[in-house]
């Protein structure tokens, strides 16, 4: 039914009640973006974070084991995080990272909202992505444009080089380091200190 905002998604024929409220979803965002999880993992945490009858990965194991469906449940993720949109063919790199940007994002939203997101109680993820695509202006929607430009091989006009070669760390997007790239980072440094003494 239009306008009515999903709070349950089905998997092999039940229907399971989800935590809708955005902070569950961001938090999924923050796991699809660790490191040190391979692909099952952040799925399985994902599914835990997300279905409401789940507390642990313990307990989507235990699912699994009684015929729970994940490829299903993922399929089913994938389209409440698209708001119920389909798949999307666009291949380019991201232009915004829910983490790196995340005090943008929030400043861009509280603007749409009219107020601060993060003191409701709950807000549904539509409602949130709602807001979210709502946003037009500002430093946020700025630095996506560069991004974007970036990313298609487009040139940028004197003002977006100028920003970018002052704030170039603000823009580029990084993928996050493991604990063992991190760990390995810092048994270097130390060598060289060591060498060059």
């Amino acid at each position: 039914m239009i306008g009515v905002l999903p709070e349950s998604l089905t998997v092999g024929g039940n229907s399971y009640p989800i935590r809708s409220d955005y902070r569950n979803v961001l938090q999924v965002f923050e796991a699809f973006n660790d490191p040190d999880l391979d692909c099952a993992e952040k799925w399985i945490v994902a599914i835990y974070l997300m279905f409401a009858d789940f507390t642990c990965p313990e307990d989507v194991e235990t699912a699994v084991q009684g015929g729970f469906d994940v490829k299903e449940a993922t399929e089913q993720l994938m389209w409440f995080f698209r708001a119920g949109e389909g798949e999307s063919k666009d291949t380019e790199r991201p232009t915004y990272d829910w983490i790196k940007d995340e005090q943008m994002i929030f400043s861009a939203v509280n603007k749409v909202k009219g107020g601060e997101v993060r003191e409701a109680d709950y807000m549904h993820w539509w409602t949130f992505l709602g807001y979210f695509n709502g946003i037009d202006e500002g430093i946020f929607s700025f630095i996506v444009s560069i991004r974007s430009k970036l990313n298609n091989g487009k040139k940028l006009d004197k003002n977006e080089k100028e920003f970018y070669r002052k704030h170039k760390n603000l823009i580029d997007i990084k993928p996050q380091k493991s604990q063992q790239e991190l760990e390995d980072e810092r048994q270097y440094q130390a060598l060289l200190g060591e060498v060059l003494g």
